[in-house]
C-alpha cells in the first residue's frame, strides 16, 4: 500500500476529486518534519477534513506512533473524504476516528487517562472553540509535548495566542515556515503586518504542568 505521503500528494493534485480550505503543501511539509523531530507516541488532531493534516502527521510517525483525529463532521460535510484517503496507505491501522464534538471528544480522552505528545488543533476558529481546545490539549501533553496552531493569521486565534503565551508556560518553536501577512488587499496586509498577525502555522512546546492561582490574570 502507498505511504500517506504519496496519498496525500495524489489528493492535493485532485486525483481523488476536488478539495478546497486544506492546508497548504508547506504547511503538511513543515507539519511532517514537526511531527518527525517530537518522535511522539501520540498524536491528537481536532479538525480532519479532507486529511491532508492526517496524511501529513501519519507521514512523520515513527514505529509505535498513532494518530487520533476528532471531527464530527467528516461523515456529514466531508463525504468521509480524509478517511478514505487514510484508509489506501500503509499506515491506516495506525489512525482512530473520532466523530463527535471536541468539547465531548476531548474531555472523555483526558478521563481515560491518554497522554499525548503532539496535538494539531484546525477545528472551529472561534476564540472560544480554541480556547477549549488548548486547555485540553494543555491537560493531555507531556511536559516537553508540542501543541500547533492553523490559521494563525485569523483575528481570533492571533488574539487567543496573545492570552496564551501570557497565561501557561510554553516556548515557541521555529518549524521553518515564512512570515506572511498576505491580506485580502494591501490596506489588510499593512494592518496585518502592523499587528504582527502572520498565517503561518505555530507550534509551542510545554514547559511545565504549572497552574496559576485561582484568580491569575495578564493582560494580553
Amino acid at each position: 500500500m502507498p505511504s500517506p505521503k504519496t496519498i496525500l500528494e495524489a489528493a492535493l493534485s485532485g486525483a481523488h476529486g476536488p478539495i478546497q480550505g486544506n492546508i497548504p503543501v508547506s504547511f503538511a511539509t513543515a507539519l511532517t518534519a514537526m511531527v518527525r523531530r517530537i518522535e511522539p507516541t501520540l498524536c491528537i488532531e481536532i479538525g480532519m477534513a479532507y486529511g491532508i493534516s492526517t496524511l501529513a502527521i501519519l507521514e512523520g510517525l515513527n514505529d509505535g506512533g498513532r494518530l487520533v483525529s476528532i471531527d464530527p463532521f467528516q461523515s456529514s460535510s466531508f463525504d468521509g473524504f480524509g478517511r478514505k484517503m487514510v484508509e489506501l496507505t500503509d499506515r491506516s491501522d495506525r489512525h482512530e476516528l473520532v466523530e463527535q464534538p471536541d468539547y465531548i471528544a476531548l474531555p472523555e480522552m483526558l478521563g481515560s487517562g491518554a497522554k499525548a505528545q503532539f496535538v494539531y488543533i484546525d477545528g472551529m476558529h472561534t476564540f472560544d472553540y480554541v480556547a477549549l481546545d488548548a486547555f485540553y490539549a494543555h491537560k493531555l501533553l507531556d511536559v516537553g509535548g508540542v501543541v500547533g496552531f492553523n490559521d494563525c493569521g485569523f483575528r481570533s486565534i492571533h488574539k487567543f495566542l496573545g492570552y496564551f503565551r501570557k497565561h501557561r508556560e510554553y516556548e515557541e518553536i521555529d518549524s521553518g515556515l515564512p512570515r506572511d501577512f498576505r491580506g485580502g488587499n494591501p490596506a489588510i496586509s499593512i494592518v496585518r503586518r502592523m499587528e504582527g498577525r502572520s498565517s503561518h502555522d505555530r507550534y509551542f512546546r510545554k514547559l511545565s504542568d504549572h497552574e496559576p492561582v485561582h484568580n491569575f490574570f495578564r493582560n494580553f
